[in-house]
């Protein structure tokens, strides 16, 4: 065999090789694209409808699933009215059945196989409309799957097709060779290359390739297909973007504090035992209302003091009560001779006697005050301010002592935000602007401050300056020592395109929304945002008014779109 043979031979054979590379889990279908209903659209400016529809035959009962949003905010339509019928044939109607918010069940039969439009007449508190739904289609049937990828080849094949391809092109190569003609070995190996070319496209395996949107048009598109059902379930709301006034702000930190009579503290005065306790922890009080009753402790020192006192005040007393028995028989004898006594010695008897009587009377009262005090030793311990009662572990029979806190009553009708406010924000804050304050937790609330104090005092921290606001905070949702974010807003105001914090997302490190393009497509697009006030973001590239941009759910809708 020739040297130029032999190679055309090993080229031949290359060629009859099948061609085998590895594949990947690629999905033979398009996610985004239903597979087991059609589906139809129409809308208007207040409403927007999404129909589902398996394979229809004309005569057979059908069986319809309509959505109904908001075309503005996407919320599910509820409690509606509807009427439904066919435009081709008005004597089709249809039943309409509800079976969750904004989702409806359509029962019906069509008279024949053609493409109907569907007039859905809605009644509903937020207006009255009529839709047609057009382009259903009965009597289509349902794109079967195919698949496209190719089975993979087995080992055990690939060595039949190898040893194979070697045998016949070696007996090819030997009959050609006999012959020596150069002509007939050229055309053998162009035949050989034309039949053993494979007919199939070849697939590279995949590697660790960054799945996701890239600039210059390469990986996936900026579109994602999310089926109505799909939005309902997670509540995917959307706000058409307008141009508006946006007033720019300062950001400060805060911590929320009590106010000036909003935590009142009740102290033991004495020391001494808990008999009562008249509250539990949460109660809401009143100022002056009894919380506990303490009985005091006296010592043996306290008790020997009250029985010397107790003993000089009855021999006084003993004294008194002679001297007005003296007085008493005094004046009785002079009144029985008043006749023939003096009158001035009866007078000066009398008050003799009642001097005696008063002085003995005063005695008695303060030994019987002695008595009590020394007997009951008890006070009554009462709430400075009205409020919610904190969290105590006193008992009945508990041990205090004097100067000990026993309860703390809050009031959060009215509380204080301390802020730290740096030099270079200090002309803004004493400008009298509008003051924001948002909670840091997850939740974000937020409301409105006043300025009640400018900076009095520094922090020793960070040379910063304490601020005080005053917030009214009648639902009680901000508690003392949460920290907050104070926003200062400018009072000039301009023009432009604002978004809600809550649309906001970040793809590959950059900033971006998701637009709805249409009842079940949403669209990427990164932005440029500006200033933030808190609540609402500047943007100043990316998106045009009109667009409807996702402002609850854009979370979702990503997963949806890097899953895709």
């Amino acid at each position: 065999m020739k040297l130029p043979v032999f190679f055309s031979f090993l080229f031949s054979l290359a060629l009859a090789s099948p061609a085998a590379f590895g594949h990947g889990d690629e999905i033979a279908t398009d996610p985004g694209v239903a597979k087991d209903h059609f589906t139809v659209y129409g809308q208007s400016d207040r409403y927007e409808l999404t129909l589902y529809y398996p394979e229809l035959n004309a005569g057979q009962d059908a069986h319809l699933i309509l959505y109904i949003a908001d075309f503005k905010t996407n919320r599910p339509v509820d409690k509606a009215e509807l009427k439904i019928s066919a435009a081709e044939n008005p004597q089709i109607v249809f039943e309409a059945k509800p079976l969750s918010p904004g989702v409806y069940e359509l029962h019906g039969a069509f008279s024949e196989n053609n493409t109907y439009t569907l007039n859905v007449q809605i009644t509903h508190p937020n207006g009255a409309d009529l839709i047609g739904v057009a382009g259903l289609e009965v009597g289509k049937k349902l794109p079967a799957a195919t698949e496209t990828a190719a089975a993979p080849t087995e080992p055990g094949n690939q060595w039949l097709w190898f040893l194979g391809g070697l045998l016949l092109g070696g007996l090819g190569v030997w009959f050609v060779s006999r012959r020596r003609n150069r002509a007939l070995t050229a055309a053998f190996l162009l035949a050989s290359a034309w039949f053993s070319a494979p007919n199939f496209n070849p697939t590279f395996a995949h590697g660790d390739e960054e799945h996701g949107p890239k600039e210059g048009g390469s990986g996936y598109g900026k579109s994602v297909y999310a089926p109505k059902e799909t939005q309902f379930l997670f509540e995917i709301l959307t706000q058409p973007i307008a141009v508006g006034d946006y007033q720019s702000a300062t950001t400060m930190y805060g911590t929320i504090i009590p106010s000036s009579g909003g935590l009142g503290a009740v102290v033991a005065p004495q020391s001494g035992r808990i008999t009562r306790v008249n509250v539990t922890v949460g109660q809401t009080v009143r100022a002056g209302q009894t919380l506990a009753v303490l009985q005091q402790n006296i010592g043996t020192s306290d008790q020997v003091g009250i029985a010397a006192n107790n003993a000089g005040l009855a021999v006084q007393i003993e004294t008194a009560r002679a001297r007005v028995a003296a007085t008493k028989r005094e004046f009785e004898r002079l009144k029985k001779i008043e006749d023939i006594a003096a009158a001035k010695d009866v007078q000066a008897a009398e008050a003799a006697y009642n001097q005696a009587l008063a002085e003995l009377q005063t005695l008695e009262s303060r030994a019987l005050g002695a008595n009590s005090a020394a007997n009951s030793r008890t006070a009554s311990l009462v709430a400075p301010i009205s409020g919610v009662m904190g969290a105590f572990t006193l008992t009945p029979g508990a041990e205090v002592t004097a100067g000990q806190t026993l309860f703390t009553v809050t009031n959060l009708n009215k509380v204080y935000v301390e802020a730290q406010v740096y030099a270079q924000d200090l002309p803004i804050v004493r400008s009298g602007n509008k003051f924001l304050v948002t909670a840091s937790t997850a939740g974000s609330k937020t409301a409105e401050v006043r300025l009640i104090s400018p900076a009095q005092t520094m922090n020793s921290g960070n040379q910063s300056q304490r601020v005080l606001f005053e917030m009214d905070n009648p639902k009680g949702e901000f508690k003392i020592g949460e920290f907050v974010t104070v926003k200062a807003l400018n009072q000039e105001t301009s023009r432009n395109i604002t978004v809600p914090n809550s649309a906001l997302t970040e793809i590959n490190g950059k900033t971006a929304v998701f637009l709805k393009d249409g009842p079940e497509m949403f669209t990427l697009s990164y932005v440029q945002t500006g200033e933030d006030d808190g609540t609402r973001i500047l943007i100043l590239k990316g998106v045009e008014e009109g667009e409807k941009v996702v402002t609850s759910g854009a979370y979702e809708v990503k997963m949806m779109y890097l899953n895709q």
